[in-house]
């Protein structure tokens, strides 16, 4: 393994831009990640493990420090488990299990990034969600220097949240495994699945191709225009806080959390300026500017700074607090 310096990040992440890492190392088992990690230590730097780069935001200076990027590959089947490695592209690991004919993630088909960032963000969409079919991830602990297996219910898992995005980075995803099921139905919570699929039997790679469809005409394509995808989280509130909101706006959907009494409200609906709520068409801040198609949205264009990302950020969190009282949490890490 080869520690190298001053390395272009943007290369590295779906937005494209930002400056470079200080120290960059690309590690492909946890020998190397031991050995990159002690070189940190040994010079007392900041690191910051880099997975797909779908979920990040690199500011303008870059990062001073020593940047990890993890190329732990390998798919297969164990035992009644799919098992991958963190370096994996996710959505190579959900066409994986679709071609085995293996349900469980094919309406998380099409997200960006790794499948240790995906671990890490619980990642889900259109009613299903990576911690539903996890059964273990090996982890190493920087802290007590030594790999882990965690179940489950070790992950604190709940929306865009687990252990690995709240401690602070202690825990650096190895592997996953999941168990997915030999047979199935398409889980149609999501209304144009739903409209889809609800009244016929479909096979699994006929789900797969509905869910890339709408992924297409919601989100950019990142070969064209720098994006995270989605830059904001939906926001949690209290069923009183939300039953408020909705008096306010009856046509407002609101989604209850298992084994919680607090409510998930749909951002999009309230930028979306259809609804009535708020307009932030044309509102643009640099290069970056709100994705037409879907406002959780932010893409950066030609010569966009991540500065200009930033600021266009704060403003849209600045429209909704003042609209709804509301705030807003980035789901993107910004480093």
């Amino acid at each position: 393994m080869q520690i190298q310096e001053n390395i272009p990040l943007a290369p590295l992440t779906t937005f494209g831009i930002g400056g470079p890492a200080r120290f960059f190392a690309l590690v492909e088992n946890v020998e190397e990640l031991e050995e990159s990690l002690d070189f940190a230590r040994d010079r007392q730097l900041k690191v910051f493990v880099l997975g797909g780069g779908s979920n990040v935001l690199v500011g303008d200076k870059g990062f001073d420090g020593l940047v990890i990027k993890i190329e732990i590959k390998g798919i297969e089947e164990v035992v009644g488990l799919c098992i991958a490695g963190a370096g994996e592209r996710w959505d190579a690991l959900v066409e994986y299990s679709v071609q085995k004919n293996l349900w469980g993630i094919e309406n998380l088909s099409g997200i960006p990034g790794s499948v240790g960032g995906s671990t890490v963000q619980n990642v889900g969409a259109y009613g299903q969600a990576l911690s539903q079919t996890l059964e273990w991830i090996e982890v190493y602990d920087t802290y007590a220097r030594r790999v882990l297996r965690l179940a489950k219910s070790d992950c604190s898992f709940g929306y865009r949240r687990s252990i690995f995005k709240e401690s602070d980075g202690r825990y650096i995803v190895l592997r996953v495994a999941l168990k997915l099921s030999a047979t199935g139905a398409p889980s149609v919570s999501y209304k144009d699945l739903r409209e889809m699929f609800l009244k016929r039997s479909t096979p699994l790679q006929e789900v797969r191709d509905a869910v890339l469809e709408i992924r297409a005409k919601k989100f950019p394509n990142t070969r064209q225009e720098g994006t995270a995808g989605s830059f904001f989280k939906n926001p949690i509130l209290s069923a009183a806080k939300a039953e408020a909101l909705q008096a306010k706006y009856p046509e407002m959907p609101l989604f209850a959390l298992p084994e919680s009494t607090d409510i998930k409200v749909p951002l999009a609906w309230f930028l979306d300026y259809r609804h009535g709520v708020m307009d932030l068409r044309g509102v643009v801040v640099g290069g970056a500017r709100m994705y037409e198609k879907q406002f959780l949205v932010l893409v950066a264009g030609k010569n966009t700074l991540a500065e200009d990302v930033k600021k266009l950020a704060v403003l849209v969190q600045k429209k909704v607090r003042e609209t709804l009282g509301v705030e807003i949490e980035p789901e993107v890490k910004i480093i």
